[in-house]
């Protein structure tokens, strides 16, 4: 004769827990790996985006140049939106006010580097503190190249930050999802544009830390202006030659 074994009922209950929990984490896992599908599919076209639009620009700036020429006219190029600047100088001869201020700026080092936007508080401060650095108007190539070879970001909380390379896997999204950016790409183009997101991810870069550039900054030092035949102030569209050799 069977007799059927008793089972308790905390143990059932245990067992229909451990099954829900388990179904439960299975469409969880599910749901990640399709939002890591998505996500990926996302940052691509994000990317592929941006390279095209890059590459219109470049081809229109071409083509108006060309007409341009041809009815021996000339364009005007639209204003630069953001500043690159360079520390060049040390601690010798600095004063309180203008080191608050590079510290503001985040220019704490010799040949330290930092994005700016232009407008006329900024101007203001790098006009106190211009013995002391060079600054100009970066371009996309540059701006390129610094973030893929010196790009790094900040992970962490106020005052135990940590400094992560960017190529590392998920740095970008780790630090920058909540405002929809993913890769650097997106990073770039958002600097060079200047766009909505500028100052969250100008916060989240770390400042470039860049070589001292063969040959020096200039032949007759880093005492007089640039205008001058020296190093400090604004090198326009020159600050792209000390990029390249800094960097």
């Amino acid at each position: 004769m069977y007799v059927e074994a008793y089972v308790p009922a905390t143990i059932g209950r245990k067992k229909k827990f451990k099954e829900r929990i388990a179904y439960e984490n299975n469409n969880l896992e599910n749901k990640a790996k399709k939002n890591v599908k998505i996500s990926k599919k996302y940052r691509l076209m994000q990317a592929e985006k941006f390279i095209n639009e890059n590459i219109k620009k470049k081809k229109s700036f071409i083509e108006e140049n060309r007409l341009a020429k041809k009815k021996n006219k000339f364009i005007i190029p639209s204003k630069a939106k953001i500043f690159f600047v360079v520390r060049i100088r040390g601690i010798n001869g600095v004063s309180p006010r203008a080191k608050k201020i590079m510290e503001l700026l985040r220019l704490n080092q010799i040949n330290n580097g930092v994005f700016l936007k232009v407008n006329s508080s900024t101007n203001q401060m790098l006009r106190k503190i211009e013995p002391f650095i060079a600054y100009g108007y970066p371009s996309l190539k540059n701006i390129k190249n610094l973030i893929k070879k010196r790009g790094f970001g900040k992970i962490g909380k106020r005052g135990c930050w940590q400094r992560i390379n960017l190529s590392e896997n998920g740095i970008i999204e780790q630090g920058l999802s909540n405002i929809g950016i993913f890769n650097s790409e997106e990073i770039i183009h958002e600097i060079y544009n200047c766009g909505t997101r500028f100052r969250e991810i100008n916060n989240f870069l770390w400042p470039f830390k860049l070589k001292s550039p063969k040959k020096g900054y200039s032949n007759i030092g880093k005492t007089k202006h640039f205008l001058e035949g020296g190093a400090y102030g604004n090198w326009e569209e020159s600050i792209n030659d000390l990029i390249s050799k800094m960097n």
